[in-house]
């Protein structure tokens, strides 16, 4: 741990147990919060790679579940759109096999519902992967290999070693050509990447859970234990790199497929990554245009314009200290920021 890391942990700490963060969030704290998660892991330990950013052990969720239950009002999803409510709600992204067999459950144990964001073309199977789940299970597997990548125009070879930090490094990398050119047919660059390297462009083998999509029955299912659905898009592209009809083709066309397979209105977006990188007005104009009702980010407080279309949310870390999980849920700890 950073000495600011620990610095900030110890303020923290110190703030709940004196009363200083549960006084200002008696006073001044947080009335409403939608938090964000991804995948529930049935581990103890989750492995040290960039695609597990957004996971978390069974244990922990359910743990944080527990404080929330303890020290905030968790709301039914079906109250979302009431901007009177206040309190907590749940949401949950990209539809993976693991949201229905483990997280699902879990919420249920607690008497909770959540807001399923599901990509249509995932789950139908058009797509193989997510493309950055893709790239990176393209890296894990070639491991002792040299790999062409479009980080330098694919001149010169990389090579893949067993070291997490080679294969994290090379993911970030990747990560970070894709911004830094904007691209919007991701998909194809995985193709491109593919072909340089002489690799299918296929499924490739991996825990079920983790990298692996629902399927319609089970996303009914959800429906009938009282959660909801959103729209995640279609392909799970960066909206702010597409043009104007691809944005449309993402957007509509996701709001058609998911209202009828499940024979329900869709009205909610949950937009892909979620921060100003990837979203601006002309996007959120076009989520306007698409029918949308309310669209969710994963920001503090965005600075653009339709408030209804660019509703905050907020993620845990993969912690179950009461001290910091009541920091962020109340807002105490970004007061200073």
């Amino acid at each position: 741990m950073s000495i600011k890391h620990f610095v900030r942990d110890s303020w923290l700490t110190a703030s709940y147990y004196t009363g200083l963060s549960q006084l200002y969030n008696a006073l001044a704290g947080r009335k409403r919060g939608i938090v964000s998660y991804h995948n529930v892991l049935p581990v103890s330990e989750l492995l040290s790679y960039d695609t597990y950013n957004v996971d978390v052990a069974a244990a922990v969720f359910d743990k944080q579940l527990t404080f929330l239950k303890k020290h905030f009002r968790v709301l039914p999803i079906q109250e979302l759109e009431n901007p009177k409510a206040q309190g907590i709600f749940l949401t949950v992204d990209d539809g993976m096999l693991n949201n229905y067999e483990i997280l699902a459950p879990i919420l249920a144990q607690h008497d909770f519902s959540a807001l399923f964001a599901i990509c249509p073309a995932l789950i139908d199977g058009e797509i193989p992967h997510i493309w950055r789940d893709h790239l990176f299970l393209l890296l894990q597997q070639a491991q002792g290999q040299d790999v062409l990548l479009p980080i330098n125009q694919y001149q010169r070879s990389f090579k893949v070693t067993a070291d997490l930090g080679n294969l994290n490094s090379l993911t970030r990398q990747l990560k970070k050509y894709v911004y830094e050119n904007q691209v919007a047919d991701i998909y194809g660059l995985v193709r491109e990447i593919c072909e340089k390297n002489k690799w299918p462009y296929s499924q490739i083998s991996h825990d079920p859970l983790r990298y692996q999509f629902m399927n319609w029955a089970q996303i009914q299912d959800l429906t009938k234990q009282g959660h909801r659905i959103a729209s995640h898009t279609m392909t799970h592209r960066v909206l702010k790199f597409l043009s104007e009809e691809d944005k449309q083709y993402e957007l509509l066309e996701s709001k058609k497929c998911l209202e009828s397979q499940l024979s329900l209105s869709v009205d909610i977006l949950v937009y892909p990554y979620g921060s100003m990188a990837e979203i601006d007005n002309a996007t959120v104009s076009a989520a306007q245009e698409a029918g949308y009702k309310m669209a969710l980010m994963n920001i503090q407080a965005p600075s653009l314009a339709y408030s209804a279309l660019t509703q905050p949310r907020f993620a845990f870390p993969p912690i179950t200290d009461t001290a910091h999980l009541h920091a962020i849920v109340s807002g105490y700890k970004f007061l200073f920021r």
